[in-house]
């Protein structure tokens, strides 16, 4: 049989059970502090995704310009070639049928102005798409600027 004494444990180390207020505070606040961290590490690790996200289509929407750009440019010069070909074979028809010389002054007045425009619109071609270059090595250079100056690594997302 026991006794009543055996049945609890003294408390020897010379403390109280409950540990008093001021440690309790204590414990509170670095409670509070470490759920507060927590959760600005998650907003940091969201910012960055959504960052990285903003980067990508960024990226995508670049490439996808200077597609499309490319496109037009050739699809404008095959126009224009095949345009400048049809104003030939007419010349070339023209003399055939032995039109005047004023017809002829006329077709190669049409050829020269149309090779002048041709020449002109490669030129805006090349201009816009030297543009949109330039947009897009901005757009890249911010996004690594504020990838850089947030702390951030834009490869895995861990604080450098």
């Amino acid at each position: 049989m026991r006794r009543k004494s055996d049945m609890w444990q003294e408390y020897t180390d010379g403390g109280s059970f409950l540990p008093g207020e001021g440690e309790q505070a204590a414990r509170a606040a670095a409670a509070d502090v470490r759920e507060r961290l927590t959760m600005v590490e998650e907003q940091l690790r969201s910012q960055f995704t959504s960052m990285a996200a903003y980067a990508q289509i960024s990226q995508q929407s670049i490439e996808t310009a200077r597609a499309e750009s490319r496109a037009d440019l050739d699809r404008e010069k095959a126009t224009l070639v095949n345009l400048i070909e049809r104003v030939r074979d007419e010349k070339g028809e023209a003399e055939s049928n032995q039109l005047g010389a004023s017809r002829d002054e006329t077709t190669m007045a049409r050829l020269a102005q149309l090779e002048d425009k041709f020449v002109q619109l490669t030129q805006q071609f090349a201009l816009t798409l030297r543009y949109q270059e330039e947009l897009a090595n901005s757009i890249t250079h911010l996004v690594e600027a504020q990838t850089q100056s947030g702390g951030w690594l834009a490869t895995c997302g861990q604080a450098s």
